[in-house]
């Protein structure tokens, strides 16, 4: 399924498929409802085509959403970096700096409209469907602490943290009250509710995490 996800303007209908516009009505319907709220007929009565002709482009209603989940796990692997990407910017900019930057690139790729509903779909369905469990706990855990870890590992090959920090528990530490700040964040923003106060606890728990874990080389010159 193709789609431009980093896109916040609504869908042109003159210039998209029927199967793109089911599928923007479907992730729409479903993160409002949920999956079990939504039938196959209101879907095709947003799109504007007959019940009948939406069985042309998907199977059925589950059909489409093992694809909005596919598609989901894509724009999401977009977020990973490679370690040789990371090496050389942890080389070249301070390590509270290079925290900054990746929760903005990372806040950019993930605050679009259809990643937004998305998230929301998964985190509806996750204790109903073992698709959307894998995905939370993989996209909303496993894959951010593992990336953190690689990060305080190459951190720590360049002397850029203290001797004896673990890596893996540093991972845990900034990754897991990194989460719970962005979902404050995301319910809020959700609402339209300001954000300025979570937004300065994510400041100060990198700045936190940062000073705690610099070594004496890593605090020389940068």
């Amino acid at each position: 399924m193709k789609k431009n996800a980093s896109s916040e303007k609504p869908t042109d209908q003159k210039n998209v498929s029927t199967k793109e516009r089911i599928f923007d009505a479907a992730i729409d319907l479903f993160s409002r409802k949920g999956f079990e709220g939504v039938s196959v007929r209101e879907i095709a009565r947003n799109v504007g085509i007959k019940e009948s002709s939406l069985y042309n482009h998907f199977r059925n209603k589950d059909d489409i959403l093992a694809k909005i989940f596919d598609f989901y796990q894509n724009e999401m692997e977009k977020t990973s970096l490679s370690e040789e990407y990371l090496d050389e910017k942890i080389s070249t900019i301070p390590a509270q700096e290079f925290w900054e930057k990746g929760l903005a690139n990372f806040q950019r790729a993930t605050q679009t409209s259809v990643v937004q509903k998305i998230s929301k779909i998964v985190l509806l369905e996750m204790f109903r469907d073992e698709r959307a469990r894998d995905i939370a706990l993989n996209e909303f855990f496993t894959r951010q602490q593992k990336l953190t870890e690689t990060i305080f590992s190459l951190m720590k090959k360049k002397g850029l943290i203290r001797k004896g920090l673990d890596p893996e528990l540093l991972a845990i530490e900034y990754t897991y009250g990194m989460l719970a700040m962005q979902f404050e964040y995301n319910i809020l923003n959700n609402w339209n509710l300001g954000t300025d106060q979570v937004r300065e606890k994510m400041a100060g728990h990198i700045k936190f995490i940062s000073e705690y874990a610099k070594s004496a080389k890593g605090g020389e010159n940068r």
